[in-house]
């Protein structure tokens, strides 16, 4: 038994008429480091006196934001105007004078070594009349009929029938620009056209002239046009035709023709020669009518599926649902 219990008991021995009085729970004393636990404090909103700006676009307000706070920083204030009286000529000159009297006081000058930063920068210019082991960088450069050596070292390598890879691979050789090989065929057909223009003007100035054996070429070439264009017209034909045989099923389902077949039975149409149809015939045989028949059962299946799926298109309209129970030919 605990001392409270004890004590209570004894207390009611001793004297039954006494009060039981209960004791207090003492309180928890918290150590000396204690921190209180607090909530978020309260949010005071405070109204700025100047409008301070939301977008980027917006002007500062000039009574409460300095003028020059838009101003570029790192060079010297100006405050006359002149934007180049830090650098005036006097200054450059003083500059100059310390220089030579240094060297002057110097007994044993020493060349100067440029910077090897300096030394190695090279602008487009420079890379375009450089010849470096490995091949230049590749750097733009105008497509003119005006060749420049590296350009006429392509055009009459292309000219023999050279590869790309291999005239790519002559340019790195000689020390001249490193074009990646499908490069040098852009740029082939880009001069190809210049020199084609130029020599256009000259034939319309009369300084130059059609040659011996250039008609004959100019035939074969003709030749070689024409059988290309009709291989091109055959495969638009074909592609042609394709079509059809797909605009008609789409029109029609119950059929299923193919283009060649579209095609035969289009040249028979426009030659009057077209085989009559079984629904044309004037007594048909049990073979006609069974054909006949056979037509019609397919349209009607066609019909009947096309109701079915425009019952369930409407319902999924309408709705948002589809039967699952799908009936399929």
């Amino acid at each position: 038994m605990s001392t409270t219990k004890r004590s209570f008991a004894q207390a009611s021995n001793s004297d039954p008429g006494a009060q039981i009085v209960m004791p207090l729970r003492q309180s928890r004393i918290n150590p000396p480091n204690y921190t209180r636990k607090r909530g978020p404090p309260a949010v005071v909103w405070r109204q700025s006196k100047h409008p301070l700006p939301y977008f980027a676009n917006q002007q500062l307000d000039p009574e409460y934001f300095p003028l020059d706070i838009g101003l570029p920083v790192g060079g010297p204030k100006m405050t006359d105007g002149n934007e180049n009286a830090a650098w005036n000529d006097d200054d450059s000159d003083n500059g100059a004078d310390i220089d030579s009297d240094a060297e002057g006081n110097n007994e044993n000058p020493r060349p100067k070594v440029k910077s090897r930063a300096i030394a190695n920068t090279a602008v487009a210019a420079d890379f375009k009349s450089l010849k470096i082991p490995g091949g230049r960088p590749a750097v733009a450069k105008k497509i003119s009929a005006d060749l420049d050596s590296d350009d006429e070292l392509i055009v009459r390598m292309k000219e023999a029938r050279y590869l790309e890879k291999d005239i790519a691979q002559a340019l790195v050789d000689k020390g001249r620009i490193n074009y990646n090989p499908k490069t040098i065929g852009t740029r082939w057909r880009r001069l190809k056209r210049a020199l084609q223009k130029r020599q256009d003007d000259l034939l319309d100035a009369d300084l130059t002239d059609w040659h011996d054996g250039d008609d004959d070429v100019l035939l074969q070439a003709v030749a070689k046009a024409d059988a290309e264009v009709q291989r091109l017209k055959n495969e638009i034909e074909n592609q042609k035709w394709r079509m059809v045989a797909n605009n008609m099923k789409n029109l029609k389902p119950v059929v299923n023709f193919s283009q060649n077949a579209c095609r035969g039975r289009y040249g028979d149409l426009m030659n009057g020669i077209a085989k009559p149809t079984p629904e044309s015939h004037p007594n048909p045989g049990p073979e006609i009518l069974e054909r006949i028949k056979s037509r019609q059962d397919k349209e009607e299946r066609v019909a009947q599926t096309a109701q079915m799926s425009a019952v369930e298109q409407a319902n999924i309209a309408g709705n948002g649902w589809s039967s699952r129970q799908r009936i399929y030919f």
